[in-house]
């Protein structure tokens, strides 16, 4: 896939593109707190600078949304403990505190409550069957933990590892390697023109194409491979035992894959395709390094046009 074709040119004079490179760096760094000045003229320069800060302005939004909800899933997760450890020594009076926004997470706090309640009313119950009861209620138990357990490391949209949980996959695998002399390698790869596919066919669309991506790329991995949602619209695909060649094929695979399904909707139809970077931890490398290291190779690939995987060569020891 090429580069996109431009024309014409932004504005008249030299300000204005100058600070759009630099707005667009500081973007690129993660800061989404900088808007471009406006005119209100609607010319070239203030229409640039409008869309510009909507996008940053949007961006914004949904990084602050998307910490604010793994902060509340963190403390929800924290709740649930809490309340299993409570349950597990015999407290049947904890309750895991709600906020009512009927979500998943409140609706699974209030599945938790109910299984408390019930677990609780085994118990009363069951004085005359004791031992019984006692294996009954352990196994249950058990089950719940499981559940929870999954339920807590699960992105709810792709049925993939979340943020939370593919991290910890990623620093635990970093310091077995640290350990032993293995290869461990890291993807990150995002879809090219998501906000487009939003805007051009709805939110709800652009979450199937979520679940489609995530499901093509899964049908590429081995069982030891494992994959979460990094980002909105961003995945980490952790490389176990695996060399920087290895993995650059599996991720082209991935890549080829989600190349060819077709996104329809009506009379209106796309084709997803991803920008990805690969790399190779080094010995004694740590896990925000190397993340940087892939997610710079995954800008680079959007830089030099979209749709392929751009490996980063492997750091002398």
């Amino acid at each position: 896939m090429g580069q996109d074709d431009r024309s014409g040119s932004i504005g008249e004079g030299p300000g204005l593109p100058a600070q759009l490179v630099e707005a667009l760096l500081l973007l690129c760094q993660g800061n989404f707190t900088y808007r471009l000045p406006r005119t209100l003229s609607r010319d070239n320069d203030d229409t640039v600078a409008f869309f510009f800060n909507a996008i940053a302005e949007e961006l914004e939004r949904l990084i602050k949304e998307a910490r604010e909800n793994e902060t509340r899933m963190s403390m929800l997760i924290d709740r649930l403990s809490e309340a299993l450890v409570a349950v597990a020594s015999g407290d049947f009076s904890t309750q895991v505190e709600r906020d009512f926004r009927g979500d998943p997470a409140d609706v699974l706090a209030f599945l938790v409550n109910n299984t408390i309640v019930e677990l609780a009313q085994l118990v009363a119950d069951s004085d005359r069957r004791a031992a019984d009861d006692r294996q009954r209620l352990e196994q249950l138990v058990e089950v719940r933990t499981r559940e929870l357990q999954v339920l807590a490391s699960t992105d709810e949209l792709t049925g993939i590892l979340n943020r939370r949980r593919i991290l910890e996959v990623a620093a635990e695998e970093c310091q077995r390697v640290a350990r032993y002399p293995e290869t461990l390698c890291f993807a990150m790869f995002d879809i090219d023109h998501f906000k487009m596919i939003n805007d051009r066919f709805g939110h709800s669309v652009g979450d199937q194409a979520l679940r489609l991506v995530s499901a093509a790329a899964r049908s590429q991995l081995r069982l030891q491979d494992r994959m979460g949602r990094y980002g909105g619209e961003e995945f980490l695909i952790v490389f176990p035992e695996t060399s920087l060649d290895g993995a650059a094929r599996v991720t082209e695979r991935v890549r080829a894959a989600i190349e060819a399904l077709g996104l329809d909707e009506g009379s209106l139809s796309a084709t997803l395709t991803i920008s990805a970077g690969v790399a190779e931890v080094a010995r004694g490398e740590t896990l925000d390094d190397v993340l940087r290291r892939v997610d710079a190779a995954m800008y680079l690939a959007k830089a030099a046009g979209r749709n392929q995987v751009v490996r980063v060569p492997t750091l002398a020891p």
